[in-house]
C-alpha cells in the first residue's frame, strides 16, 4: 500500500520490507530510490517503522539523542529478537547515563589494548591462511572470519574461548530471520550461559571483563546481574557477528578483484585507507533502530512520538551527495566520512578492534602472497536479515601465487 500522492509526485512507499529476500540480497537499488524519492519512508512491516536513507538525516539522527532516543529497550533490532523491558547496556540508554556506563567499556577496547592484542591476531590470521592455502580451498566464513572474530573477542574480554562453538551457534541463530522461534530459544540459552559466568566470577573473580563489571560502580552502586548480562549480550553480538560479517564482505570483494591485492602489495601505505573504504562499502550494520522522543516532521512526513525510526547506515554510506561514485570501492578514497560505526555518543566502542582485524587480514594476505578466487556459486549465501550485511557461506579457492 502507498500513501496518497498528487499527480506528478513520486509514489511514497508504505510497505518497505527490509527483510524481504530481494532486499536482503541487494538493498542498494532500493536505497537509491528511497534517497531520491522518499528519504523518510514508512514501513508497515515488522511492527511498523520509519526508514531514513540520506546521509545527513542518518548522521543527524545518530547524533541527536534528544529527538531520536536509544532509551526504549528492544528497538535497536527490527523486529526485536526477544521482547524485553530491560535495556541492553550501554547501547539502549541516552546521555548522561549512557556516558557513565560507556566509560566501563572504553578501557577494554582502548588503543593500548588493541596494540597489545594485534600480534596475537596476526599470528592467527597467518596460520589460518597457510592452512587454507595448503588445502587450496576454504569456506572462508567458518574457516577464517568466525575464528578471527571469536579469538579477538576472547582476547579482549577473556571470555572462555573453549565455549566459542556454543555461543557462535546461539548468536548465529538469534540473527536468523528464517526461524524466529529458534532465535528466541537461542537468546534464552545465551542469557543462561552468561548468568553462569557471572555466578562463577562472583564466587571467584579472575580479572576478566565480567569480573571488572562486577567490581565496577555507577553512581556509588554496583551493577546487578541483569545489567552485567546486558553488557555481555552486547559484547557477544557486536564483538563477533558484525566483525565476522565485515571480514566476509571484504574477502568476497577481494576474490572478485584480485588486482586489488597486487596494488596493496605495491602500496602498503594504502592499507588503512582501504580498511575505511571496505567499512563504508560493507556496512555490517545496515539499519539500526531508534525511537522518536516527541512528534517530529522530516521532509514533510509526520513522525509521532514513540514511533520507531530506522537509521539506514548502509544507505547513508552510498549517498552520492557525500561520496563520489559511491557504488565503486576505491582503495584510495579520501576523505571517507562513512557512518559504519555510527556517530555521536553511541559511536561503536569496538571500532578500533574491527579496524585492526581488517588491516591485519589485508597485511597477512599481502605477506603470504595468498590469492583468492570465488568457489562454487551455488554454495555462496548471504545472511537472512536486511538490517545486517554479511555472508553466511563463502567458498573460496586459495593459493600462494604472488599477486600481480
Amino acid at each position: 500500500m502507498a500513501a496518497t500522492v498528487t499527480a506528478g509526485e513520486p509514489e511514497i512507499p508504505d510497505d518497505v520490507d527490509i527483510h524481504d529476500p530481494a532486499f536482503v540480497a541487494d538493498a542498494f537499488p532500493a536505497f537509491d530510490t528511497l534517497r531520491r524519492e522518499c528519504p523518510v519512508a514508512r514501513s508497515n512491516k515488522h511492527g511498523g517503522f520509519w526508514l531514513l536513507s540520506r546521509y545527513d538525516d542518518v548522521r543527524s539522527a545518530a547524533i541527536n539523542w534528544r529527538d531520536y532516543t536509544s532509551g526504549v529497550p528492544g528497538v535497536t533490532a527490527i523486529p526485536v529478537i526477544t521482547p524485553r523491558t530491560e535495556p541492553q547496556l550501554p547501547i539502549e540508554i541516552d546521555p548522561p547515563r549512557h556516558s557513565r556506563y560507556r566509560a566501563l567499556v572504553n578501557p577494554v577496547f582502548a588503543p593500548q589494548r588493541v596494540a597489545i592484542i594485534t600480534p596475537r591476531v596476526k599470528m592467527l590470521t597467518r596460520s589460518l591462511f597457510e592452512q587454507m592455502a595448503e588445502k587450496g580451498q576454504a569456506e572462508i566464513v567458518a574457516d577464517f572470519c568466525v575464528p578471527v572474530a571469536v579469538a579477538s573477542l576472547a582476547a579482549f574480554t577473556d571470555v572462555p574461548l573453549e565455549d566459542s562453538d556454543r555461543w557462535i551457534g546461539w548468536i548465529t541463530s538469534m540473527f536468523n530471520m528464517s526461524d524466529p522461534t529458534a532465535g528466541a530459544a537461542s537468546s534464552c540459552e545465551l542469557n543462561a550461559y552468561i548468568e553462569k559466568l557471572i555466578t562463577a566470577r562472583r564466587a571467584e573473580p579472575t580479572g576478566d571483563f565480567i569480573s571488572m563489571l562486577i567490581a565496577a560502580e555507577i553512581d556509588g552502586e554496583r551493577l546487578d546481574d541483569n545489567q552485567i548480562r546486558s553488557f555481555m549480550t552486547v559484547v557477544f553480538g557486536a564483538g563477533f557477528e558484525t566483525t565476522a560479517d565485515g571480514l566476509s564482505v571484504m574477502l568476497h570483494w577481494l576474490a572478485q578483484h584480485p588486482e586489488a591485492l597486487g596494488r596493496l602489495a605495491r602500496e602498503p601505505a594504502l592499507v588503512p585507507t582501504a580498511v575505511e573504504e571496505f567499512l563504508r562499502y560493507s556496512s555490517p550494520i545496515e539499519i539500526f533502530g531508534r525511537n522518536a522522543s516527541h512528534d517530529l516532521c522530516l521532509h514533510g512526513r509526520d513522525i509521532r512520538r514513540g514511533d520507531i525510526v530506522a537509521l539506514g547506515f548502509g544507505s547513508a554510506n552510498r549517498d552520492p551527495s557525500v561520496f563520489d561514485a559511491p557504488e565503486e570501492l576505491r582503495l584510495d578514497r579520501s576523505p571517507n566520512k562513512h557512518l559504519t560505526f555510527g556517530a555521536g555518543p553511541h559511536l561503536c566502542a569496538g571500532a578500533g578492534v574491527a579496524r585492526m582485524e581488517m588491516a591485519v587480514t589485508l597485511e597477512t594476505l599481502i605477506e603470504t602472497g595468498a590469492r583468492l578466487a570465488l568457489g562454487p556459486a551455488q554454495e555462496l549465501s548471504w545472511k537472512t536479515r536486511g538490517d545486517r550485511r554479511g555472508l553466511a557461506r563463502l567458498p573460496l579457492t586459495i593459493d600462494k601465487r604472488k599477486t600481480n
